[in-house]
């Protein structure tokens, strides 16, 4: 019996061991492509195919981690198609995790340059098209919790894995089987100039697939697996033509692959397509595509493969797998730096400096992207380890921006408004943050000097104080005119001069609140008859003061202007005290000076709202309201020029529109957007403007109610928009009522954005 039953039991190890066939996967790079790796996953898995180890290079290497760390097909699937792949696709980050405190204020920038101060031109040339930030996050939450939790070992991964990635400098292909699964797909998916490379143990890493986009030697050395899946979406490059810099540049960096199987038996599935490397869009197509290719190889697959997997067994194992991976809490951070100042703020802006803190997953998530917005970073790598209590110790390496700023914009129009922009800057970070900016515009029609001094304190509440200084000026002119035409004399002309202290702090990433007091001074210039010659001087008004006002803003919306997702919403609550001196010029209907003191309490508030945002067509409703107890000034034109006004519409800012200023008011619209594709949008903008307060000429001056209805008026805008890269290009149509020449054409490109008024 005995040796019946050791025969049996040597039996039984010897079908384990040998009888069932060790399957491996390899999965090759190409980009966009490559997620048709997804559709070979799921044929496999719905025909029941075991998968024993896993090796891919570059889109390979992230959709086969995503399957080693235990995520089924139908996972990975929901995960490529959903809108936050396609965001970290194209560099950006979800609305919710901007961090508006410390964002640049908008302003009329188009292109934007940084400058190291210890070489201009070598460390000033960008190295990447996008900054992954989210995308980094997000491996980190999946493939560094998962590497961590299973002491790096790539081998006690749900599924053992390996990936390939390219030490340029040593011009060999490196194979990861242990460290941090997060950083080694990264490294493999580096892209060179299109995603910033990234620094591992010394050793500056791109894409695998420069040298190795077919790894399955690597899957033979490491694994020696009895039969290979091979799913290529690739092939070795044609010579390029020699005009073509990019293919010449690609030819260069590049070292064919061998796309064929390197050992034993196995079979490849070619799921070849036109999708381009970074069309990430069309990743629908992909996977459908490595879908069907697989299918039309199962059966040759099924006979090769004597064993099969359980559905019911296999969902088993994922889910306990994943169960058995601790929570992720950060309770220890640490940077590259050690304890160095210059990364202090760094630190202390992800926990707090004398109170032990364990941070769960979302507030992690919130303090991190707080983080990763501060101007004077440029870059962090985030990476984990277990410690003995379960919890996690978070490495962070962090990269300090370079400390010169360079941007220039404008808007240049048809009609006589251009407006150039220069603005420069100087940023640095130690225990805390601070930012220097000066910046410019220049025009006939606007011109304006700013400069500012902001300091960002290191705290889990982000907290920014900053100085500032600032002068406006004005030329209004009584046109329409096109660029090409000749305009009237100046009617109007405005000056503001302002400085002041801000402070500004936020519970949420995408809202602030602010705290500001100013003292002014403002001038204008103005006529008040349409008929003067250039002998008549103008009156003159005087306004000097100061200003106290509380602001909340919340900003979620998908661009700086001529936005079609997202939301936004302010309020802001001022109070002015000042005295007013009023000279008449020779057209006045006074003819003494005239000095009188005010003090009044403003109260404002806009919103825009996008409840349709679908592809092809978004929907929005916006608006603004207005209640203030400004009193009068000395007369008609000096009142309705301190009045507020409603300019929902861009373009109405670079007119002088009386009909649409009110010391009260309230006004809403619906915007209408028709996008034929990502760039291109035509839309429809209208507005009801109705005043509950309106300015007349009742001897001088007076308010008195508007009439409800009858007083409204309506504007609207209708534009055909191209957002380039480097700023919006549109021709608009805008209507203006009550004005000699209600409509008006223009083509323009750039931002109608200028420095904030000091107190209108």
């Amino acid at each position: 019996m005995k040796t019946s039953f050791l025969l049996i039991f040597a039996l039984f190890i010897y079908h384990s061991a040998y009888g069932q066939k060790k399957v491996g996967l390899v999965l090759s790079g190409g980009g966009a492509a490559a997620l048709a790796h997804v559709g070979v996953l799921k044929a496999l898995e719905e025909f029941h195919i075991p998968i024993d180890c896993i090796a891919g290079s570059s889109a390979g290497a992230l959709v086969g981690s995503l399957y080693a760390c235990g995520y089924s097909p139908l996972e990975i699937e929901q995960f490529i198609l959903s809108e936050d792949f396609l965001l970290m696709s194209k560099g950006g980050i979800r609305p919710e995790n901007h961090f508006l405190i410390r964002e640049k204020e908008y302003d009329a920038s188009t292109l934007g340059f940084s400058l190291a101060k210890d070489s201009i031109i070598r460390k000033s040339i960008p190295l990447n098209v996008v900054t992954p930030t989210l995308l980094d996050f997000e491996m980190l939450k999946v493939m560094g919790h998962t590497s961590a939790s299973v002491g790096h070992n790539f081998d006690e991964l749900f599924v053992p894995f390996r990936c390939v990635a390219s030490d340029v400098h040593g011009k060999n292909s490196v194979t990861f089987s242990k460290g941090n699964l997060n950083e080694a797909v990264r490294a493999s998916m580096t892209y060179p100039l299109y995603v910033n490379p990234i620094k591992i143990d010394g050793v500056i890493y791109f894409d695998g697939g420069m040298y190795n986009n077919f790894p399955s030697n690597v899957m033979c050395d490491d694994f020696s697996p009895d039969f290979i899946i091979g799913s290529n979406v690739s092939s070795n490059m044609e010579l390029p033509d020699e005009r073509d810099m990019f293919g010449v540049l690609r030819s260069m960096l590049t070292t064919p692959t061998n796309y064929d199987l390197a050992c034993s038996d196995g079979i490849v599935i070619e799921a070849k397509t036109d999708i381009g490397v970074f069309e990430f869009e069309r990743a629908k197509e992909a996977i459908e595509e490595g879908y069907k290719k697989t299918l039309a190889q199962i059966e040759e697959i099924e006979e090769r493969i004597e064993s099969k997997v359980d559905a019911k067994l296999m969902f088993v194992k994922r889910k306990k797998f994943r169960a058995s991976l601790p929570e992720l809490k950060i309770s220890s951070i640490e940077t590259d730096n050690g304890k160095s100042k210059e990364v202090l703020f760094a630190t202390r802006s992800l926990m707090r400096k004398k109170k032990t803190e364990v941070l769960p997953k979302d507030l992690f998530e919130k303090r991190y992207f707080r983080l990763s917005a501060t101007p004077s970073i440029w870059y962090m790598y985030p990476n984990l380890s277990m410690k003995s209590d379960s919890t996690y110790h978070l490495n962070l390496k962090v990269s300090k921006a370079k400390e010169f700023t360079v941007d220039v914009g404008g808007h240049f129009s048809s009609r006589p408004v251009n407006t150039g922009y220069l603005g420069l800057g100087y940023q640095n970070m130690g225990k805390s943050a601070f930012a220097v900016h000066a910046e410019s515009y220049f025009g006939k029609f606007y011109g304006s000097i700013n400069t500012n001094f902001e300091l960002s304190l290191p705290s889990t509440i982000p907290i920014s104080i900053s100085g500032y200084y600032t002068m406006n000026r004005w030329d209004f002119f009584r046109s329409f005119a096109t660029f090409f035409e000749d305009v009237r004399p100046s009617f109007l002309v405005q000056f503001e001069m302002y400085g002041g202290l801000s402070l500004k702090s936020t519970l949420r990433n995408n809202s602030y609140s602010q705290m500001d007091y100013r003292v002014f001074g403002l001038e204008d210039d103005y006529y008040q008859i349409d008929d003067f010659t250039n002998a008549d001087t103008a009156d003159f008004t005087r306004f000097e003061g100061n200003s106290f006002s509380y602001t909340f803003k919340q900003n979620t919306l998908n661009r700086r202007q001529f936005s079609s997702s997202g939301s936004s919403f302010s309020f802001s609550a001022r109070y002015v005290s000042g005295r007013e001196t009023s000279y008449p010029g020779s057209t006045s209907l006074l003819k003494d000076t005239i000095s009188n003191r005010h003090k009044w309490l403003t109260f404002s508030s806009e919103f825009q709202i996008f409840p349709i945002d679908e592809k092809l067509f978004h929907f929005g409703v916006s608006g603004r309201g207005v209640w203030s107890t400004q009193t009068l000034f000395a007369n008609y034109t000096a009142s309705l020029l301190s009045s507020p006004s409603f300019d929902l519409i861009p373009d109405s800012k670079t007119f002088f529109l009386p009909e649409f200023r009110s010391p009260q008011f309230v006004g809403a619209g619906f915007n209408f957007i028709f996008s034929f594709n990502p760039k291109v949008d035509f839309r429809v903008d209208g507005y009801m403007y109705q005043p509950i307060l309106t300015l007349s000429k009742v001897g001088n001056v007076s308010y008195q109610y508007a009439e409800p209805i009858s007083d409204a008026e309506f504007l609207t805008s209708t534009s055909i928009i191209f957002h380039s890269l480097v700023g919006p290009i549109r021709a608009t149509l805008n209507y203006f009522p009550k004005q000699k020449e209600p409509l008006s054409f223009q083509v323009s490109y750039g931002y109608v954005i200028f420095n904030d008024r000091a107190i209108r």
